[in-house]
């Protein structure tokens, strides 16, 4: 049997592999890059707030529900306007309804807050991420005043989080002023 030399082979021109790079594609594609590594660090600060948020309400719904769990990243102040709340319906009972009412519109606006900080860092608001940061921290510190150590450690590690979010995003945006080939 004779074999037939494959021909397709001859007619592919050869390249030595190399793709050849001019420094303003270079400087466009690490523009893209830190752009999108800076975008992915403010969705990162922003989610914590928006976690935040969302375990303050269920711990709030946890309480009204008198169940005995909660989760510790959520707010210490909902927590506390809970308990008040609690008290304050067995203490008067004629009332019990307002001071629910109460409640819930305190623990509204208070997760609201929270969740418009994590839309507003989300939308690149930087300013708001230290901000939210010694909120979080004053509240982690309430934790402490009711010795919930599980609870301040859950706190400790979300301004972790927080403030390294926020370190890249300050690393990434003084890098972003530096000017490029493209600017």
């Amino acid at each position: 049997m004779q074999t037939i030399p494959d021909q397709t082979q001859e007619k592919i021109p050869q390249t030595t592999g190399q793709i050849p790079q001019s420094p303003l594609v270079s400087a466009q594609v690490q523009a893209g890059l830190m752009e999108h590594q800076l975008k992915q660090a403010f969705n990162l600060a922003g989610s914590n707030f928006y976690s935040i948020a969302i375990f303050s309400l269920v711990n709030s719904v946890i309480n009204f529900f008198q169940g005995g769990i909660y989760f510790p990243i959520g707010l210490a102040v909902t927590q506390i306007i809970d308990g008040f709340s609690a008290a304050f319906q067995k203490d008067i009972p004629q009332a019990a309804t307002a001071i629910f009412a109460v409640n819930v519109i305190l623990n509204i606006l208070i997760v609201a807050i929270v969740a418009i900080f994590g839309f507003a860092v989300k939308k690149q608001t930087t300013w708001l991420i230290p901000v939210g940061g010694i909120l979080y921290l004053f509240d982690g510190l309430l934790m402490l005043v009711f010795t919930d150590w599980v609870g301040a450690a859950f706190h400790a590690y979300f301004l972790f989080r927080i403030w390294s979010n926020w370190q890249a995003i300050r690393k990434l945006s003084s890098a972003s002023a530096v000017p490029t080939a493209i600017q």
